[in-house]
């Protein structure tokens, strides 16, 4: 798909999520950039190759870790988070941030303020673990990994055998707290938000009832819970519009 140009005067933050990293993102933001925007994909601490030598950060160190980043950015920020990445984001963007001028879930968990993952999960479809279908394994130093077979079968299962391979090698351990969590502030009360589902995602959804209150905007792309990716093309696409929005909303205020 060929695309236009874009109005470059918006920033896009692209958050990664759980056991994952800002590999997941590398396609997404490549073609962001071609199109003149300023991309920044934060790696968050809770996860990470080696937690034997290097303690993970929980929640409240990756919600830190990306207000880190916003801090230094002049609005309009359109902010945009996956899987777990949208309890970061919720937390990060919270009173609200003033360089944030949309909040982007896809595939992502959104939970309310007070609420931890787990009980977002709960609270959604009466499940009691935050991953659904993958069951997290020991890893080192208390940290949780997922198996890479079935990792692919219920996150990367709409990609090629050769990138669904790909992805799986690149799955890192995680602290476990923190989906023990609770949010501080809900960054979506106050933020206009758009929520990305796909049409053949295997993972249950995990989101607070409340949210849909706030009247947020909802999309659906054909695929599976890593649409970053599996399709790229189609997220770019979408970041791309969103962004441009808010760009034209901002000039003109």
């Amino acid at each position: 798909m060929e695309m236009q140009p874009r109005d470059a005067s918006a920033s896009v933050v692209l958050v990664h999520g759980g056991m994952l990293g800002p590999w997941m993102w590398s396609h997404v933001a490549k073609v962001i950039e071609q199109q003149g925007l300023s991309v920044y994909v934060p790696d968050l601490p809770s996860m990470g190759s080696n937690p034997s030598e290097t303690p993970l950060g929980d929640f409240y160190a990756d919600a830190a870790e990306v207000r880190r980043i916003l801090d230094q950015l002049r609005p309009p920020v359109l902010l945009c988070g996956h899987s777990y990445g949208g309890a970061v984001i919720t937390e990060a963007a919270g009173g609200p941030h003033p360089a944030v001028a949309h909040l982007v879930y896809l595939t992502a968990a959104i939970p309310d303020m007070n609420q931890t993952v787990d009980e977002a999960a709960s609270a959604t479809a009466n499940q009691t673990d935050v991953l659904g279908p993958l069951i997290p394994v020991s890893g080192p130093a208390g940290s949780i990994m997922l198996d890479p077979d079935e990792a692919i079968a219920a996150l990367f299962h709409d990609c090629s055998e050769e990138r669904a391979r790909e992805a799986a090698a690149l799955l890192r351990p995680m602290n476990p707290v923190v989906r023990a969590q609770p949010l501080t502030t809900a960054a979506w009360r106050d933020l206009p938000s758009t929520i990305v589902q796909g049409s053949e995602d295997r993972m249950p959804a995990i989101l607070t009832p409340a949210f849909f209150d706030n009247d947020p905007e909802v999309i659906t792309l054909p695929t599976g819970h890593c649409p970053n990716w599996s399709r790229p093309d189609l997220v770019a696409e979408l970041l791309l519009s969103r962004a441009e929005q808010i760009a034209r909303t901002a000039a003109a205020s």
